[in-house]
């Protein structure tokens, strides 16, 4: 693992999501090394040659910038997401804090937060998520299967540890909200994705089909073929023959739908090859 110390001119910028507003990465890079992140686009701006997951950058001025930033006008318009390309929340926060810190400054401000992890980290910060009057935190969870975990998510956080995670925030009445994507073809079980978000007390989730955009798979296809070599042809079926992914997930859109309606659970889904169309519950 490389690891910089650098700084930045900026704090924050414009959010990618489809829901716009703004958006905080206190890092560059992240270590929890997911094969399938759309953030490794990442690397185009940055002078690094290793691989996605084998570097991060630490931000280590953007408190002081941000304190500066966050004064101008414009950033009362549109939600603030904390960590849209990198996990705000990844183990190197336990060191520098600087997720931390970024909170401790927002907290003054009304402004509505968002904070997007797969870490248990989060759970340190608590005591200054609770100051917000309006914030949730959005958890990555895919997959039940923990295998399938390990093959992906090489270095994040456990099935189990996410779980408690959401248990423990909903246990000091946070918003929490689920983010079900990428959905996998044989890895993600819809229903039983479902019923354990409905046990967990989780009120809405978002979902979207895999990006093959980047060279995400290029990686996932090596590892399946390790571990995975029976699935392998039919998953690359799924996602890179236009008609076989539009079947698929249209298929994964109306069950969805109708889990949403039968466990009484708001779902946002975000399906399509390029932007994907809205859909909501």
């Amino acid at each position: 693992m490389v690891i910089k110390e650098i700084t930045c001119k900026t704090a924050i910028s414009k959010c990618g999501f489809p829901s716009g507003g703004w958006a905080i990465n206190p890092y560059v890079g992240c270590a929890h090394g997911c094969l399938y992140c759309y953030a490794r686009f990442m690397k185009r701006f940055t002078k690094h040659t290793e691989g996605w997951g084998e570097f991060v950058d630490i931000r280590v001025n953007m408190p002081e910038v941000l304190k500066k930033e966050i004064k101008r006008e414009k950033y009362k318009n549109g939600n603030i997401n904390i960590g849209t390309v990198t996990d705000p929340y990844q183990p190197l926060e336990e060191k520098y804090e600087i997720t931390r810190k970024i909170l401790e400054i927002l907290s003054e401000y009304p402004y509505p937060l968002s904070i997007l992890t797969k870490s248990d980290l989060v759970l340190r910060d608590i005591d200054l998520i609770k100051k917000f009057k309006n914030i949730d935190v959005n958890i990555t969870l895919n997959t039940l299967d923990e295998d399938w975990k390990r093959v992906v998510e090489p270095n994040s956080p456990s099935i189990e540890r996410r779980i408690y995670t959401i248990e423990r925030l909903k246990q000091e009445n946070i918003k929490v909200y689920v983010m079900m994507g990428p959905f996998w073809p044989f890895f993600s079980d819809a229903e039983e994705l479902i019923k354990t978000f409905k046990v967990l007390g989780i009120e809405e989730i978002y979902t979207e089909s895999f990006n093959t955009r980047g060279g995400t798979f290029s990686e996932i296809e090596r590892l399946m073929s390790q571990h995975y070599p029976n699935l392998l042809p039919r998953m690359k079926e799924i996602l890179f023959d236009k008609e076989n992914f539009n079947n698929f997930y249209s298929l994964v859109k109306e069950n969805l739908l109708e889990l949403a309606k039968q466990y009484n659970i708001k779902i946002n889904i975000y399906f399509g090859r390029g932007h994907a169309k809205f859909h909501s519950l």
